[in-house]
């Protein structure tokens, strides 16, 4: 697995803008989620779609809004991340190890099982790492889309028929949410400190400083794989020394 270097490339900016954008959206609704979710579920489910929000928001909302916005949200950034991959291969698995501070070599050990499992990894779980990993190891767009797109359909219909079957249990915690919304704001506000500091190569960042680690990770690889190492140079031996007869005794 390489990377694309001598092929046209779309410019990083354009991969990354919308990707941090979201995220920082994401973090900011994560926040004030206990808030939003009672209030504006639908306005939550965009601005961050984790399960438990598609969760709590199915029973509030109508099934088409419900599908519309869930859907458009969960496919908005995976062929961002897809692209990446595709593009800068190698580069792009060091560069999601190092965001996700992978001591443990998840990226790794999801690449040695990707080769018989992809399909079925980006059909239940396309979330944007392993998007990313999909375009790594060379999954092809066709198949790519269509699994994502089934996998994301799946998803939204798994939601909705839980938060259909639990829509009383799921309404009465809505209650307790929206009764200690403040407490649990304050809370949520403390853990995203807490989690924020604690990975600190996981922060938000600009697309540029983005950019700039890639592009580093590829300048690492390239190194690695064609080391240049010219030695020092070598001095040049001393002439031999003038005969003078002493040593022919």
């Amino acid at each position: 697995m390489g990377t694309t270097t001598g092929r046209r490339r779309v410019p990083l900016p354009i991969l990354l803008t919308p990707i941090v954008i979201l995220a920082l959206l994401g973090t900011v609704a994560d926040i004030i989620g206990p808030g939003l979710i009672t209030e504006r579920p639908l306005l939550q489910m965009f601005l961050n779609p984790r399960n438990r929000y598609l969760l709590l928001a199915s029973p509030q909302v109508d099934t088409i809004p419900f599908f519309v916005v869930g859907f458009v949200r969960l496919v908005l950034t995976d062929p961002l991340f897809y692209l990446l991959g595709v593009q800068y291969g190698d580069a792009a698995l060091r560069w999601a190890e190092r965001k996700l501070d992978d001591d443990v070599g998840f990226i790794r050990t999801a690449e040695r099982l990707f080769a018989r499992f992809g399909s079925v990894v980006i059909l239940i779980a396309p979330s944007g790492y392993l998007c990313l990993l999909a375009g790594a190891t060379g999954m092809r767009v066709r198949r790519f889309v269509v699994l994502n797109l089934a996998g994301t359909v799946g998803r939204l219909v798994l939601f909705r028929v839980l938060g259909e079957t639990f829509k009383d249990e799921l309404l009465r915690v809505l209650g307790y949410i929206q009764r200690y919304q403040w407490w649990l704001i304050a809370l949520s506000l403390v853990v995203v400190a807490i989690q924020s500091r604690r990975k600190r190569s996981s922060t938000l960042r600009s697309p540029s400083e983005l950019g700039e680690e890639i592009e580093a990770a590829e300048h690492e690889l390239l190194a690695e794989r064609h080391p240049s190492t010219p030695g020092p140079t070598p001095e040049p031996a001393p002439a031999p020394a003038p005969a003078t007869g002493e040593g022919d005794r």
